[in-house]
């Protein structure tokens, strides 16, 4: 190929390239009049071309024709023009498989969306991950949206590894939505990818209205988070009195079953409860537990607590010889940062997390740091590579005098968001604990530097430096 006809393909491909932006702006804007004159345009430059082939071949570099953006941003009288002049494009996907009417129920753009629908359009069409218009109407709430969709035939339980639309509707706090669902028959213990069911969600996120309508429709209480882990487990767990109070009050006898249900590790729902401190379960679960009925609350819950500490502890082994004593700073050498495995985190597992976070939170601020640690722990197992939940177990940790655990997690953490300055303060903090005082400001000055007008971490490098100083001239002064 000549220079000349390289120059000429090249002006071609751009004048084309302009062509096609002029009539999805059009569309993209709801410019029908515009959409006619780009229209008119590319017959008036282009041979064998119809209207409808414009309308549905002429696309984007994702596979978007004009009656995607015009769905996109609601443009209604785009969407009939298009469809009176190309009926084809109404199901058109891009390259992920999503259709006009998902973009509309993807953007909350509910008139668009009845067009679409009056005109026939398939509710049934998912993208490439699964997602399906009905997953978008959860998510956004849209009750008539939804009904809209099942009037069409939408599937009830399309399910991706988030889950189905009612998994979805739970995770947004969509109590309505939910309810729509649930009254439409909705399978109330599908598990998504991770195992979990809308009840189980729902305890999670605290949503007594939810677990009230999904228990009166049938939810099982036996199906587990982990093994021998029940719903009730889970709210005795998390100190969540209300969501206990309902499961007795809509299903008593099986929920008084299940409160004398022992999990793998050994424990009731009232035990779990105990060892964290939440009183009020504790009142509740107390009556209907078999060999707890008079036990003491106050015995109960030391017992119990004493029980969670000692599974967050380490094991303190005795030394060996009197070679083996307890390591000084110097001795300590740097173990290896092990990163935990890098996996998908969907949306509803990162929502357990952060509310097993946000307890911990809570138990933290009331120095009750061995319940904290446990709760941070249960968030980690489900996001693993989570910088800010080992930030915060590490906080509880060293809080707990466990500095060198401590220190272990602050460097995942580190290692997951290298530039937060959060980390390499906590870092600092970790070594200040362990008196290795010129390590520590070397953390403190890195944090400083990303963090320049942060007049703590100036003051703590500050103290760091002076400590390590009087550290130094304590040691030369005893040496020989």
């Amino acid at each position: 190929m000549t220079t000349t006809e390289k120059e000429k393909g090249a002006k071609q491909f751009h004048q084309q390239k302009k062509v096609i932006q002029r009539l999805l702006t059009s569309a993209n804007d709801g410019d029908v009049n515009e959409l006619e004159a780009s229209i008119r345009a590319i017959l008036d430059s282009t041979a064998n071309v119809s209207v409808e082939d414009i309308l549905t071949d002429f696309k984007d570099a994702h596979k978007r024709s004009a009656i995607h953006f015009a769905a996109l941003n609601g443009r209604r009288k785009v969407i009939a023009y298009i469809l009176e002049h190309a009926p084809g494009a109404l199901n058109a996907v891009d390259e992920d498989g999503r259709t006009p009417l998902l973009y509309a129920i993807k953007s909350n753009e509910f008139a668009s969306a009845k067009v679409l629908l009056d005109a026939g359009a398939n509710p049934n069409i998912v993208e490439s991950n699964g997602t399906s218009c009905l997953h978008e109407a959860a998510a956004h709430g849209s009750v008539r949206a939804i009904k809209a969709l099942l009037d069409r035939g939408a599937n009830l339980n399309a399910s991706t590894k988030n889950g189905t639309p009612l998994h979805i509707a739970v995770s947004e706090g969509h109590d309505k939505a939910v309810d729509a669902l649930v009254e439409a028959g909705a399978d109330v213990n599908t598990r998504n990818d991770h195992g979990i069911t809308p009840l189980l969600l729902a305890t999670l996120m605290r949503k007594p209205h939810v677990v009230t309508n999904l228990l009166r429709h049938g939810a099982d209480m036996q199906i587990c988070i982990m093994p021998g882990v029940t719903p009730l487990h889970v709210a005795a767990e998390t100190g969540f009195a209300d969501v206990v109070s309902i499961m007795l009050d809509v299903r008593a006898d099986e929920t008084k079953q299940i409160a004398n249900q022992r999990t793998d590790a050994g424990v009731t729902p009232l035990q779990l409860a105990a060892g964290l401190g939440h009183n009020e379960v504790v009142a509740i679960l107390k009556p209907l537990t078999a060999g707890f009925e008079s036990r003491d609350t106050a015995e109960l819950i030391a017992t119990e607590q004493a029980r969670v500490a000692t599974e967050s502890a380490e094991p303190i082994k005795a030394p060996k010889s009197d070679k083996d004593q307890a390591p000084t700073p110097s001795d300590i050498v740097d173990e290896p940062v092990e990163m935990p495995e890098a996996i998908e985190v969907d949306a509803s597992a990162q929502a357990n997390a952060t509310a097993l976070k946000d307890e911990g939170n809570k138990l933290f601020v009331q120095k009750k740091y061995v319940e904290s640690i446990a709760l941070y722990t249960q968030a980690i197992a489900l996001a693993p590579r989570d910088p800010f939940l080992y930030s915060n177990r590490c906080a509880a940790l060293l809080a707990a005098n466990r500095a060198q655990d401590a220190l272990r997690d602050v460097r995942i953490s580190k290692a997951l968001k290298p530039d937060w300055p959060k980390a390499l303060f906590r870092e600092g903090q970790c070594l200040e604990a362990l008196k290795r005082y010129e390590d520590a400001a070397c953390a403190m000055w890195a944090a400083m530097q990303l963090a320049p007008d942060d007049k703590l971490i100036k003051k703590r490098f500050q103290d760091c430096v002076k400590r390590g100083r009087e550290e130094f001239q304590a040691s030369s002064a005893a040496k020989p």
